[in-house]
């Protein structure tokens, strides 16, 4: 999922979005000193977008609609800021998503990470394929893509182990999992409690390529977690 950088904050920050956008391109924008000691030269909105893309997770045309246009504006001059950064800058205009990783050095010189990983734990593996194949089935019928908790919590159950007997143990880490992809804005909250929608941005952060490599090992994990099962009868 989206990561953000390691001296700010995560998770989404509607609030942060400009009161108003301005037309006409970066230069003809510039505004004066915003605060005493100002001696930058973006405006007040391409600085808020800037800002939001460090602050993570993402910006989302429906979700950041006094954001987006900016970030559509301003994309070049966001990219060369970030790019100082060491960060990448990634628009999906067809998903209406933009967010940052880190730059990918073109050689084997190794260059300064600003965001930092999560590793994912089995059960947020199970869940990142799980959502990822909700988005494959609405991709192609151009509609949002929705999920139940019931189904989370069905879907996941093969990761429990059939040996185990500590059921509400499991239970409490996939409910740590749903919470924290609640909190990178993976999984959006709708009009109903235990119902979400599923954010497009997973579709750019796990590939096809990289779901089926996951895909694969965690059904080879799976396999031997059975035969060891089966040579303990």
């Amino acid at each position: 999922m989206p990561r953000s950088p390691e001296t700010a904050a995560s998770g989404p920050h509607i609030d942060g979005e400009p009161h108003a956008i301005e037309g006409g391109t970066e230069a003809e924008a510039a505004a004066p000193g915003l605060f005493p000691g100002d001696t930058g030269t973006l405006t007040e909105a391409t600085r808020r977008v800037l800002l939001q893309l460090l602050r993570g997770p993402y910006i989302h045309r429906d979700r950041h609609p006094k954001l987006w246009p900016v970030v559509i504006r301003d994309e070049e001059m966001l990219r060369s800021r970030l790019a100082d950064l060491f960060l990448a800058l990634v628009v999906d205009t067809e998903r209406g998503v933009a967010f940052i990783r880190n730059a990918e050095p073109a050689q084997a010189d190794e260059i300064p990470k600003v965001t930092r990983s999560t590793p994912l734990s089995l059960i947020d593996t199970g869940l990142v394929l799980l959502l990822r194949d909700a988005l494959l089935r609405t991709e192609t019928q151009d509609t949002r893509a929705f999920i139940d908790r019931a189904e989370i919590d069905d879907a996941l159950s093969v990761y429990r182990p059939a040996t185990s007997t500590d059921r509400a143990g499991f239970e409490r880490r996939v409910n740590s999992s749903v919470e924290r992809f609640k909190s990178n804005s993976v999984l959006l909250p709708t009009a109903e409690e235990d119902r979400f929608e599923i954010s497009p941005v997973l579709a750019l952060i796990f590939d096809a390529d990289e779901v089926a490599t996951v895909r694969d090992a965690i059904e080879r994990l799976l396999d031997e977690t059975d035969d060891t099962r089966a040579e303990a009868r």
